[in-house]
């Protein structure tokens, strides 16, 4: 999981179908420097890295996004007054771990994610 992370979590509801996070993105973070200089915005990368952490949190293991069914980028994510996102993350599991989830502010849908994740240590297991 991050180490030097971009969010905080503020605040978080679980149920059994879903989980509910309200993150604060730290917009200083030096990985906004150079995506784009003059016009920083959350890279595409950093916001399913957000949903992978979130998702491995909630599952207590660390998880690989292996396939990405679906990536929406609707609004992008800027800096702004309001710094607080909400994260809305299904997990079901089979074999793998099947994910949905979306990044909103203000009722506003930022991102979509719908992917199959698997147990990082399998993947490392498998790729030697």
């Amino acid at each position: 999981m991050q180490k030097n992370k971009i969010y905080k979590i503020i605040d978080s509801s679980h149920s059994e179908s879903i989980s509910k996070y309200t993150i604060r993105i730290d917009f200083s973070n030096s990985i906004l420097k150079g995506h784009f200089p003059k016009k920083p915005v959350l890279p595409g990368v950093v916001m399913c890295d957000i949903i992978r952490d979130l998702a491995s949190i909630k599952l207590g293991v660390e998880i690989q996004l292996v396939n990405a069914k679906n990536i929406k980028f609707m609004k992008m994510i800027i800096p702004s007054k309001n710094e607080k996102y909400i994260i809305n993350i299904s997990i079901n599991k089979d074999n793998n771990y099947k994910i949905k989830a979306t990044i909103s502010q203000n009722n506003e849908i930022h991102f979509k994610l719908s992917g199959e994740y698997y147990d990082k240590k399998i993947c490392l297991k498998n790729s030697v």
